[in-house]
This record gives structure tokens, C-alpha cells and sequence, in this order.
């Protein structure tokens, strides 16, 4: 699932990247910021899969990130080409906290059950 994962996603970064260069409408900062988003779901998806957490986390988590990211990716590519006042940013930055906070409670919660 990691390489696959790895895979998708560097094929939706070439491609993003690619329309962004040839789409003069489509600002620097929105593909760069799409760009950026897509990597960090990525590594955060294929360290979910190589990491040992439990399976009912990792399923739940695997349906979860990707709507994030795809929210993420809708404000990246709505947001203005400013970082000042700039709340289309703000919400992105928080989605991706949101994301690496729920890598780090599954990766670290222990199971009630444990002797």
C-alpha cells in the first residue's frame, strides 16, 4: 500500500505541477501550496501504513486523510496569492495539524486491554 501511495501521489504532483506551469491563471503560490499539501499527505499516509498501529486505526485513518487532504487541496487552490490576512492558508495549516495529531495519538495510544 506505501508504494502505491507513493506512486498516486507523485503522479498527482507531476501533474499538478504540470498544469500549474502551462495554466497562467493557476498562480505559483496555489500549485506550490497544492504541491506541498500532496507530500505531506503523502508521507503521512505512507508512514500510516509502515508504522505499527492498530488496524481499526490505520482503516479509519486511511478514509479520513484523504478527505482532509482533498479539503486541504481545495483551499490551497481557492486561496489568495498572499500570506497576510490569507485564512484560506490558516485553514490548511490547521487541517494538516489536525492530520499529524491524529498520526501521533494513533501511533501512541496503547490499548486498554494490555496486561
Amino acid at each position: 500500500m506505501s508504494k502505491i501511495t507513493i506512486y498516486i501521489g507523485s503522479l498527482l504532483i507531476v501533474v499538478n505541477t504540470i498544469i500549474g506551469l502551462l495554466i497562467s491563471n493557476y498562480l505559483p503560490f496555489n500549485w506550490l501550496s497544492v504541491d506541498v499539501i500532496l507530500i505531506i499527505n503523502i508521507v503521512i499516509l505512507s508512514k500510516l501504513s509502515t508504522e505499527k498501529i492498530s488496524n481499526g486505526y490505520k482503516i479509519s485513518l486511511s478514509f479520513v486523510y484523504p478527505f482532509l487532504g482533498f479539503v486541504s487541496i481545495v483551499l490551497a487552490f481557492l486561496s489568495p496569492a498572499k500570506f497576510k490576512d490569507n485564512y484560506y492558508l490558516i485553514g490548511f495549516v490547521f487541517i494538516i495539524l489536525i492530520e499529524v495529531s491524529l498520526f501521533l495519538i494513533a501511533k501512541n495510544i496503547k490499548t486498554i486491554n494490555k496486561k
